[in-house]
Order: structure tokens, then sequence, then C-alpha cells
């Protein structure tokens, strides 16, 4: 099993968190908790972080033919969101970032 963390850079707003959400319980229906998808508040994990409305989360991988499935929701999730940066890590592919906006790779 792997971790894929997600987040993103700048905060997210109230109409963004909305659809957001939608594609997350789409996802997340018939998995168990760590395989689904989290858009936690950075600020409900320390207060200092900064934007505080900005988005985190992992989930578990328990092989790779989970990973497209996920990923490809990830890309909705930025599709969904183009004014959003999101940055992806997963733990198993030597600790290269890759940064979505608008469901494309940037930088």
């Amino acid at each position: 099993m792997r971790l894929v963390h997600y987040q993103t850079l700048e905060a997210v707003a109230g109409e963004e968190l909305q659809a957001l959400q939608r594609i997350r319980s789409r996802f997340n229906e018939h998995r168990s908790f760590v395989e689904r998808i989290k858009l936690w508040r950075k600020s409900d994990i320390l207060e200092e972080l900064e934007p505080k409305d900005a988005r985190w989360g992992f989930s578990r991988l328990h092989g790779d033919k989970d990973k497209p499935q996920l990923l490809s929701t990830l890309r909705r999730m930025s599709r969904a969101t183009p004014r959003l940066t999101w940055v992806l890590y997963d733990e198993d592919n030597g600790g290269e970032e890759v940064m979505l906006r608008g469901g494309r790779r940037v930088a």
C-alpha cells in the first residue's frame, strides 16, 4: 500500500468547494476511509498554515490498479476548479510532485 497526497495552493471558494464535494462523493461512495478522497482545510492541522481555506488530503492505494481512477478523479477536480493549483505527491514515484491547473500539468 502507498499514499497519494494532494493539496491546493490557494484558498478554495464556496462554489468551488461545492463542485469538489460532488466529485469527491461520487468517488468515495464504495470505498473505505483510507481510500477516500479527503478535503480538509489546511488550518484544521495548524492554525498558522496559509491560506487557511486551502484544502489537502491523502488517499491510500492498494495497488497500481487503483491509481488511474484516483488520478483521473483528482484531474477532474482540478478541471472543475481552474483557478486553483493542485499539488499531487505519490509516495511511490520517487518524490516527484505533480502540479495541475485546470486539469493539466504545469511547471
